[in-house]
């Protein structure tokens, strides 16, 4: 037996035996995410990557999944074990379909942890919300699920996305987040750290943008931190990035040189083009910009995954021979467990639970009242039900009234004043003198320009194929067909077409419609939307026919936000704050249900209508959990993972990245939110009790004492913050470090233990370039939401003495404490492989607080000025104790050496290098 195919021996010598084994062009086909087979060595091809975001997914129908709730809406239910219980259903239905196939299925990609720190991001739905410890207490127990418990081997290895900083999609290939060292640690890397250490993940993706200048996939920080601290077997980059540093970022002249910098730097498969990836490969060792070790190293990383899947061992591996099946009954029941728990009762005014006499009409309004939408990450499940089926089948159909509001419309040419036909092939055709009903079209406008027409012949959508015809069953496509964008001219419209393109919708010679290239405005590209009935006033009138009205609101997951598209603000469209207008004033008794991959400033329906229940697009059983929800079967206890803003102008630009000096999310935020973080409703009341601390080698033990005052048994989400009250810098207002979903019976009370360990309540100390537990007087509070704080005590925690800055050893400029100037910022340096920090025209200034000044005489600066001639001046507090000219350079970091005499000073004080005129500064060290 071959070294490597004996399960006794040590992982470690195994894949070297491997390696040994391979040559090197078998070596460089490794490096991509498709891996080829290695036949006289009996291995076969394998795919690394397959979606897991909601459950396993695949877009085949011949393979049906469990499709759980929308991420965002798993982590709102802050129940841990849940999770893991669905990291296993998604762990189990990928065996199943790997044993079908198996070239891949089981490197799976996600959970997606990047922190959600803007509502606009066009992805929020994968996430899970803004705080980065419960998003890694989540992912942690998701990823374990997923992974399994044997020491060795791993039912499937999750790869958590996008590493990191990844919070806008418009120009996310090339665009740079602006982070720092304290940022980075605190914030986006806290949040991955969690289920690399203590969970399930065995590899992870690196994200499309930038890090203040270095493209995110080949980050210095990969190697020492993710995988020689943390443990990471191996990464992977996002797809088509690794062209992208070339194409887009323009990192690198070569493709060569960027898959050097990659391997370099920690990264080791990338997803692109294999034969790129291979030329590139055999580029770079020509060069002698990587060797054989380095293309082994990467190589190892990976193939140590397919070892501890089992590809190798047969049944030595528990994982190949356990029991795989898919969308179960037991699997069914988890799920709609979830789709319960993820119910998030926001607003209630005493009108629910609904309490309904025999035979009530209840009306189910809205876009969303009838559909159970699928996003992009989503699987295809087995079944589906609405909101308006879930009803119908607690209440019965004669019960349950219908209407989805929108209006009916024509389209017509502005060139012919035809109207348009729906032809038996589905083919529009300016054709018609008249309306009739193959010439109505339900307008659905979701704003923003993302419009769609569905036949009301047919019921299907109009959609792009060659030209334009209405035979699409719903919008579900990478490139939505569907698209019809409208622009105003005058009295009429013409329509931008769904490409990114600039192309517009144009009337043929035949009476058909074309996408064809961006031009003026002419007759054959204006049409009107000529109104046939007003879906609002309709919708209205079947409001005054009910007894109580379900207004179902929300979005389309698969336009307006999603992959590639921010959406560009937080209200409701237009057309659904009508809508919801007129049904409030028709019915008083209406309640807002929210179907939504994202929040909504709601302000103006929380003024309208007595309750307002949020769910996320949640899979099947999302009918069946909001008709319980409703009807009083499932009393509510999920919680608000991300905060619910008023007005997008509370809102930094969506690229301000640095949370603390933007004073971003609910830990540094001042402004009040319509929804603070952690809120969310029940029908049950608690009263919290005699909260106590004890510290513990391990961490802080709190005790509290949950009474449920109400006649209700229900869940109530314990949530424990802290605050540091005198620390060294600028911390959160109050941070997250526990939190334990507690079931407590009507009347009763339980007793309740958080343990909060010592790296919850870590910061980033520039000045040891670490991660640690600041000595001091904290306070914690316990409470119901981040804003509805119970109970609260002080004490003084056990941790390090953050010690004086030493000003005898190299401070790097990037370990600022805090800066000044219209664009002083980070970039990174290639030939450092490290960030430095630079000013614009305008100078600024960098200054390095609690600094000991020990008569020093002279300060050694790097520094580069790449424009012309630049200043710096080098003060303790406010004192200048020298100054020197920095010369033009050849570029920004074209560091030099440059010496500046000091006057002697001693003592505590702030070190400030101020700058006048654009300036590079990488390090400086006092002498």
């Amino acid at each position: 037996m071959q070294d490597f195919r004996n399960p006794k021996l040590p992982l470690k010598e195994r894949v070297r035996d491997l390696l040994s084994r391979l040559t090197v062009e078998e070596k460089i086909g490794l490096l991509s995410t498709h891996q080829l087979p290695v036949e006289r060595l009996g291995i076969g091809e394998w795919y690394v990557g397959q979606e897991v975001a909601r459950g396993y997914v695949s877009r085949d129908p011949e393979e049906p999944s469990i499709v759980f709730p929308q991420p965002i809406g798993l982590a709102s239910t802050f129940d841990p074990n849940l999770m893991e219980q669905l990291g296993e259903i998604a762990g189990e239905e990928a065996r199943f379909y790997h044993r079908k196939d198996p070239k891949g299925h089981l490197m799976l990609w996600g959970p997606t942890v990047d922190p959600e720190r803007d509502p606009r991001w066009g992805r929020t739905e994968e996430g899970y919300g803004e705080d980065p410890f419960l998003i890694g207490e989540m992912t942690t127990a998701y990823t374990q699920g997923m992974a399994g418990n044997d020491p060795v081997y791993r039912r499937t290895i999750p790869t958590l996305k996008h590493f990191c900083a990844n919070n806008n999609e418009k120009d996310r290939i090339l665009c740079s987040s602006n982070v720092t060292p304290r940022t980075l640690h605190e914030y986006y890397y806290r949040a991955f750290e969690s289920s690399i250490v203590r969970g399930g993940t065995g590899s992870m993706m690196t994200a499309y943008n930038e890090l203040s200048g270095v493209p995110a996939c080949m980050n210095p920080d990969l190697q020492p931190l993710v995988k020689d601290k943390w443990g990471l077997e191996f990464i992977v980059t996002d797809g088509a990035d690794f062209s992208q540093n070339v194409l887009a970022h323009r990192s690198h002249a070569t493709h060569a040189e960027a898959l050097a910098a990659c391997l370099k730097n920690g990264n080791d498969v990338m997803t692109d083009a294999d034969d790129m990836v291979a030329a590139a490969a055999r580029d770079a060792l020509d060069r002698g910009l990587l060797t054989e070790a380095d293309i082994d190293r990467a190589v190892g990383n990976s193939l140590s995954g397919r070892f501890r899947l089992g590809e190798f061992d047969g049944d030595s591996c528990p994982y190949n021979t356990e029991p795989a099946e898919t969308d179960t009954l037991l699997h069914r029941a988890v799920n709609r467990v979830a789709a319960m728990e993820q119910m998030c009762l926001l607003h209630n005014n005493g009108i629910l639970p609904l309490h309904l006499r025999p035979g009530a009409k209840v009306a189910v309004i809205g876009p969303l009242g009838s559909e159970n939408y699928r996003d992009w990450y989503t699987g295809i499940s087995s079944y589906a039900i609405s909101v308006a089926d879930g009803l119908r089948r607690q209440l019965g159909e004669e019960n349950v009234l219908f209407d989805d509001g929108y209006d009916v419309t024509a389209l017509q040419s502005v060139q012919t004043g035809k109207y348009f036909s729906v032809a038996e092939d589905g083919t529009l055709h300016a054709a018609a003198d008249t309306v009739g009903e193959r010439e109505k079209f339900l307008l659905h406008d979701w704003d923003f320009g993302s419009m769609n027409l569905r036949a009301c012949c047919n019921g299907k959508y109009v959609t792009e194929d060659g030209a334009y015809k209405a035979i699409s069953d719903t919008p579900y496509e990478w490139f939505i067909r569907e698209w019809l964008r409208p622009e105003t001219y005058g009295d009429a419209m013409r329509f931008r077409s769904w490409h990114d393109k600039p192309m517009d919708i144009a009337l043929q010679a035949n009476g058909t419609l074309r996408a064809v290239r961006h031009g003026k405005p002419s007759a054959d590209r204006l049409f009107r939307l000529v109104p046939v009935e007003n879906g609002i006033r309709r919708a209205a009138e079947l409001a005054k026919q009910a007894d109580v009205v379900i207004l179902c609101l929300g979005n389309h997951p698969m336009q307006v936000a999603r992959e590639c598209y921010d959406r560009p603000d937080l209200e409701l469209p237009a057309h659904q704050k009508a809508l919801l207008r007129a049904v409030a004033d028709a019915n008083p008794n209406t309640v807002l249900t929210l179907v939504s991959s994202y929040p909504y400033a709601l302000g103006e329906a929380q003024e309208l209508v007595p309750a307002i229940l949020y769910t996320t697009h949640a899979g099947p059983e999302l009918g069946s959990a909001v008709a319980a929800t409703l009807l009083g079967e499932n009393n509510p206890a999920a919680r608000c993972p991300i905060t619910w803003y008023r007005s997008a102008q509370d809102l930094p630009d969506i690229m301000e990245y640095d949370i603390i000096e933007a004073e971003r999310t609910y830990l540094y935020d001042t402004v009040t939110p319509l929804f603070p973080f952690g809120h969310g409703l029940s029908y049950s009341s608690f009263v919290y009790h005699d909260l106590t601390a004890e510290e513990k080698p391990e961490g802080m033990l709190f005790r509290l004492t949950l009474e449920n005052t109400s006649d209700r048994d229900g869940d109530e989400v314990v949530q424990l913050y802290f605050r540091a009250l005198h620390p060294r810098v600028k911390r959160p207002n109050r941070q997250l470090c526990g939190f334990q979903r507690v079931s407590v019976p009507a009347g009763a009370s339980v007793p309740v233990t958080i343990f909060v360990p010592w790296y919850a309540l870590e910061y980033y100390d520039v000045t040891q370039e670490k991660m640690l537990v600041e000595q001091g007087d904290y306070r914690f509070s316990v409470g119901a939401s981040s804003a509805d704080i119970r109970l609260e005590l002080e004490c003084t925690v056990s941790g390090e003495v953050i010690p004086l800055r030493d000003l005898s050893r190299p401070t790097c400029v990037k370990n600022y404490d805090s800066k000044d100037g219209m664009e002083t910022t980070l970039r990174f340096s290639y030939g450092k492989n490290d960030w430095y920090g630079c000013t614009n025209d305008w100078g600024g200034s960098f200054t390095f607080a609690d600094a000991e000044f020990a008569g020093y005489t002279k300060a050694e600066l790097w520094a580069a000025a790449p424009c012309a001639k630049a200043t710096v001046t080098v003060y303790a507090g406010e004192t200048a104790l020298g100054s020197i000219d920095i010369l033009p350079s050849r570029n920004m970091e074209d560091f030099q050496l440059y010496t500046i005499p000091l006057k002697a000073y001693s003592g505590k004080a702030d070190l400030r290098l101020v700058v006048s005129g654009m300036a590079s500064l990488y390090r400086v060290q006092l002498g």
